[in-house]
């Protein structure tokens, strides 16, 4: 009966001790995903200007922490921007690789403004086969586009400081050309 009684008392103290999965890999398929952009401001920028860069870039890791080799299907939703990543990427059991997804706004843009960026990696198959189980994970990131307009130099009159005269210089040079053409005339008069 002693024996009985022990074996009763182990089974129900076993059945309560907690279950510790492996801290190696996960049994499920799962992926993770993390991107930042390389700017200071934590935003991808882009400056639409004549003859500037309107592209920029965000670096991203996706890792697989499960037991599977998985090949991971990539995808990118934005407004207006074009966008180029890989579409797909094969990786190991618990390995990650890096990629980058570079953006580029439309060189005709006209106003200021920011765009959300969002970066999905989701599970295709896991050793070959579908997965069994729906997962994925996404980054957000902001794009911010500035628009910078340029000064046209024919309407605007540049003033500088020199020798502690200002001389105003009309951007044209019309308007100097004509005084020195008086001034010949006048000079050829006399």
């Amino acid at each position: 009966m002693g024996r009985r009684i022990f074996c009763l008392i182990m089974i129900l103290l076993l059945s309560h001790l907690p279950i510790i999965e492996s801290a190696s890999a996960q049994w499920a398929p799962a992926v993770e995903l993390e991107c930042q952009a390389v700017n200071p401001s934590g935003n991808l920028e882009i400056n639409v200007t004549n003859g500037s860069n309107i592209t920029d870039y965000a670096n991203c890791t996706v890792s697989n922490p499960s037991m599977y080799q998985e090949k991971i299907r990539i995808l990118i939703q934005s407004d207006s921007l074009a966008v180029a990543a890989p579409s797909e990427i094969n990786i190991a059991a618990n390995s990650e690789v890096d990629f980058d997804v570079i953006v580029k706004a439309n060189a005709s843009t006209k106003v200021n403004h920011t765009i959300q960026l969002t970066i999905i990696a989701e599970v295709e198959e896991a050793n070959g086969l579908p997965p069994p189980n729906s997962a994925s994970d996404e980054s957000n990131l902001l794009v911010d586009i500035t628009v910078y307009e340029e000064a046209n130099e024919t309407e605007n009159i540049v003033t500088e400081e020199s020798d502690g005269l200002t001389l105003v210089y009309a951007a044209s040079g019309g308007v100097v050309l004509l005084l020195l053409i008086l001034f010949f005339v006048i000079k050829r008069r006399k």
